[in-house]
């Protein structure tokens, strides 16, 4: 089995993520690349691909929808082992029907991650679309994609863990997953690093992107 990351980019800003701190478009160093379709082929032969029982292309560094040749590596792997399960971890707001349909053609399966409804999903998920993930998740399934509701479990979204699982089900995903990464407070800033509010147990009062930059620097360094 292989755990493939394609890209280090990303079109969400959650507050967790190490791309920014706090949804503020700051970066301590991370640096943002991709595989090449070029470069899959350089470090995956034919040989090897043919043995494999399983590919994970995985969103813990970037995501899948931002690696510009994704759908070609998809489709590299596929014409060299057909049957290859092939898992895909997204969160489903970009791109166009066109992509998800062809994406579907090659049938993966795809971790949608929804983390709510249309009014709590983006607390933290920010800068994605409910709507856009549900519309790209039904036309990847139309044409042929295994789909699953992937929702992290925040004390926002707690009431509404059955209504999601219930929509997940009428809507034809294959299975509804419930996860808890241990991400439930935080505060929240604009790209720019305007303060927009806080969630979880996190001190609510406002504090500028800056502060949060240095105590996350002091607190790292004391680890």
């Amino acid at each position: 089995a292989v755990h493939l990351e394609l890209s280090t980019n990303c079109n969400a800003s959650c507050p967790l993520c190490p791309r920014n701190v706090a949804g503020a478009d700051y970066n301590a160093g991370y640096p943002i690349t991709e595989l090449t379709l070029s470069d899959i082929k350089q470090i995956f032969d034919t040989e090897f691909i043919s043995q494999l029982k399983w590919l994970l292309i995985n969103g813990n560094l970037g995501d899948f929808m931002l690696a510009r040749e994704g759908l070609e590596i998809v489709e590299y792997f596929k014409q060299i082992n057909p049957n290859l399960p092939i898992t895909i971890s997204t969160n489903g707001s970009a791109r166009t029907a066109d992509y998800w349909d062809r994406l579907g053609t090659m049938k993966p399966t795809v971790d949608f991650c929804l983390d709510g409804l249309e009014d709590t999903h983006s607390i933290y998920r920010k800068d994605t679309n409910f709507n856009t993930v549900i519309k790209n998740a039904q036309t990847f399934m139309s044409a042929g994609g295994v789909a699953n509701w992937k929702m992290i479990k925040f004390d926002h979204n707690l009431h509404q863990i059955d209504e999601c699982r219930q929509l997940a089900k009428e809507l034809g995903f294959a299975r509804f997953d419930l996860v808890d990464h241990g991400r439930s407070n935080s505060k929240v800033y604009s790209k720019k690093g305007e303060y927009l509010f806080s969630f979880g147990t996190t001190d609510p009062r406002e504090q500028s992107v800056e502060e949060v930059i240095h105590w996350t620097s002091v607190n790292s360094k004391k680890k």
